[in-house]
């Protein structure tokens, strides 16, 4: 068994090598040359968007509250901190991202930063209390029941920032090899909200090792329309979006606020 202790001097690098070959993200500024992942999380323009049209929409991320789900290895809580957040509190499943995050914390020395090991669902479902700001980055999609999701930040915050990929008809005939849709659309309804789910199978790409999606051994990808249609049957009609394509599937950006 190799042993657990370390011999050289205290290092930004050392600290990263805890999780040698496996992070997803690169590291910003001066630790920028760390050698970590490559993803630029840390520097993240949709952060950025959001950011702005938070502000442009009355509810800016400087002195609020924001609750962000699924953070992975803190990239985005980095950057709502930058941008002023008074707290940031930030949930997420998956043990080994979890502590990612609290070595970026450390690193970084993130202030007003509170990361919790657990469910974000069953940690919304269980509060008593509001934020000013949720954010769900790369999260939605891996719900079973996405719409549960966004009817409880709908309950719990007064403004929202979403991205996610969506199920959508014409990428999914051009990408017929994607899991995407792969069974047959199911048909639901949620406080009187009537809403379709396609099934995305994780299959063998569900290795726990390097996987960093949702708890489940599938999820259920929501259409265009009824993402933007839950929020506002939710309360939240003040709608901004931006569409792209993505290697999974068509992605939306949306910052949303309660009328």
């Amino acid at each position: 068994m190799k042993s657990p202790y370390v011999h050289e001097a205290p290092s930004p690098q050392q600290t990263a090598d805890v999780f040698a070959g496996k992070w997803a993200s690169r590291f910003p500024g001066e630790f920028s040359g760390l050698k970590a992942g490559a993803n630029l999380l840390f520097e993240d323009p949709k952060i950025l968007w959001a950011a702005q049209k938070l502000k442009d929409l009355g509810v800016p991320i400087a002195g609020s509250s924001v609750l962000e789900l699924g953070p992975l290895e803190g990239g985005h809580t980095y950057m709502l901190s930058r941008e002023g957040a008074a707290s940031v509190t930030a949930v997420e499943a998956h043990q080994e991202a979890y502590l990612k995050c609290l070595v970026t914390k450390e690193l970084l020395g993130m202030e007003r930063v509170n990361f919790l090991l657990g469910d974000a669902v069953a940690f919304l479902r269980q509060i008593g209390h509001s934020y000013d700001i949720g954010v769900a980055a790369g999260f939605l999609y891996h719900m079973a029941d996405p719409v549960e999701l966004i009817e409880l930040l709908c309950r719990h915050s007064r403004a929202v920032y979403l991205w996610t990929v969506y199920w959508d008809e014409e990428f999914s005939r051009r990408n017929p090899a994607k899991p995407s849709g792969s069974g047959p659309a199911i048909v639901g309804s949620r406080d009187g909200f009537q809403y379709t789910l396609h099934r995305h199978s994780y299959g063998n790409g569900l290795n726990y090792g390097t996987f960093w999606g949702g708890p489940e051994d599938h999820s259920h990808w929501m259409e265009k329309g009824d993402i933007l249609g839950a929020f506002a049957h939710f309360g939240f009609r003040r709608q901004v979006c931006e569409y792209e394509m993505n290697p999974n599937g068509a992605a939306l950006s949306m910052v949303a606020v309660r009328d």
